[in-house]
């Protein structure tokens, strides 16, 4: 099957990074960035625009314009992370993702992926749909070589072989091929104003004419010169960091701009067969910062089950101040199992397994993980030190032990067994000398004087007496 090329074109990236977290509407916004010792307007949403602001403007002059204008410094760094993060997403789509150098831009080979997903302009119209419900504007095109598939996203067109690509090319100004001043300027000054022009002459009177790289990248452009792109890798964790376009002041605001992050975070999952069982949430706050984190009783990629738990979170949390950005972080990336299905393909029903992972997970997300804990056994005769707290969920053994009861006294009680009645016993423990809590005691089954049926002993070291132990339920 001939390769089939989808580039994702992001040209406002700059802006979607602060604009995805929710702002108002109505807030007049721009980024900025130096350029050549002054401050100068990078992209603006609507309202600024509405004002006359425009790219490029000395800032100076753009809040001459819009004294109420909110700007933002442009972040290099983050938007080098999205895309990272926005390959691993596309990943879902694509096993030979590539991330462009020094645009803003990813290349997916869409060929193989056609019986899943359809045509590759089809495949390019969803994902502009579901980067748009993450909060980034994209434009898309398809291609036979990566080059014409960028070419095509600028364009807004989708390119489906060799032969409709040459005669896009043919009636292609000069202006929208991807040049760079001075080739553009020694090309006009040759006469030439159409791509077609150029592609017209022999190929001896083409080499004679351009400089080799520009013939090479002409050459990649039309798929009669290899185009490799370096292919991008999983990584065994995840991070995303998302700043605020203004200060949250109640803990619900959240909800929004982190439901957009698990989206993104649960395509990245599908894209690596992976799901988590821990999601590490950090805020930052005007005054310091505040970490929680949700935990899932089996590894998951289920965004409504996620965002439930995030609403359950948020819904019992107070900011000590308000919140300016959010950071997710997932530690490890577990490989996911899907449900067993039946014979004809459905979930296998586990009402009382669902329901049990449900309410765990709900109390962790109202509680905090910590407060909830499993029970397990470990091989002690020690009644105090025979039970362990594992993770809830977690298998944990349970050794064979003489009939015990299911309640401890903790600390044990002083009692007085002169009118209790022995019916089993007694039993002697001894142990405990390796690690400093070293004790004698004889345990004896009794019934108390109120028909009670009690756990009792006699200590011989450290401290004699008679102690209840426990009670039998």
């Amino acid at each position: 099957m001939p390769e089939a090329w989808l580039a994702v074109w992001l040209p406002r990236l700059a802006l979607d990074l602060v604009t995805r977290a929710g702002q108002p509407a109505v807030t007049a916004m721009a980024i900025t960035e130096a350029h050549r010792g002054r401050a100068v307007i990078v992209d603006m949403n609507d309202p600024a625009a509405g004002h006359g602001v425009r790219p490029g403007m000395p800032v100076t002059a753009a809040l001459g314009l819009c004294g109420e204008l909110v700007l933002r410094e442009r972040n290099l760094a983050a938007e080098e992370q999205a895309l990272q993060r926005l390959a691993a997403w596309a990943y879902q789509y694509s096993s030979r993702v590539s991330v462009g150098d020094g645009e803003h831009v990813l290349y997916l080979e869409a060929g193989a992926s056609q019986r899943l997903f359809g045509a590759a302009a089809a495949l390019a119209s969803r994902l502009a749909d579901e980067l748009a419900a993450l909060g980034y504007q994209a434009r898309t095109g398809t291609a036979p070589t990566p080059a014409a598939a960028r070419l095509a996203a600028r364009l807004g067109q989708d390119i489906a072989d060799r032969e409709q690509l040459e005669q896009c090319l043919a009636r292609l100004p000069l202006e929208q091929l991807d040049l760079s001043s001075t080739e553009r300027r020694s090309l006009l000054r040759m006469g030439f104003r159409t791509t077609g022009e150029i592609l017209g002459l022999p190929r001896a009177e083409l080499a004679r004419r351009l400089d080799p790289p520009l013939l090479a990248r002409l050459d990649r452009l039309r798929g009669l010169r290899p185009d490799p792109r370096p292919a991008w890798h999983p990584s065994a964790h995840y991070r995303a960091h998302l700043d605020l376009a203004a200060e949250v002041h109640q803990a619900q605001g959240l909800l929004f701009p982190l439901q957009r992050m698990v989206q993104e975070l649960c395509g990245v999952l599908r894209g690596g067969d992976q799901g988590i069982q821990q999601l590490d949430i950090r805020l930052a706050l005007r005054k310091g910062r505040h970490r929680f984190s949700l935990g899932l009783q089996s590894p998951g990629r289920d965004e409504a089950r996620m965002v439930s738990l995030l609403r359950e979170r948020l819904e019992h949390l107070r900011l000590p101040s308000p919140a300016l950005a959010i950071d997710l972080h997932v530690a490890r990336l577990l490989p996911f199992e899907a449900p067993a299905g039946d014979l004809f393909g459905q979930a296998a029903d586990d009402e009382a397994g669902d329901s049990l992972r449900t309410v765990l997970e709900r109390l962790g997300a109202r509680l905090g993980d910590a407060a909830i804990t499993g029970l397990g056994g470990v091989e002690e005769h020690r009644p105090e030190y025979s039970w362990t707290q594992p993770p809830p969920g977690e298998d944990s053994p349970c050794p064979a032990l003489p009939h015990r009861p299911t309640w401890l006294c903790q600390p044990p009680r002083r009692c007085d067994v002169g009118q209790y009645r022995v019916l089993a016993g007694p039993e002697r423990i001894e142990a405990g000398w390796w690690d400093g809590h070293d004790c004698r005691r004889d345990y004896y089954v009794m019934r108390d004087p109120d028909g009670a049926t009690v756990w009792v002993y006699r200590e011989f070291k450290p401290a004699p007496g008679w102690y209840l132990q426990g009670i039998f339920g």
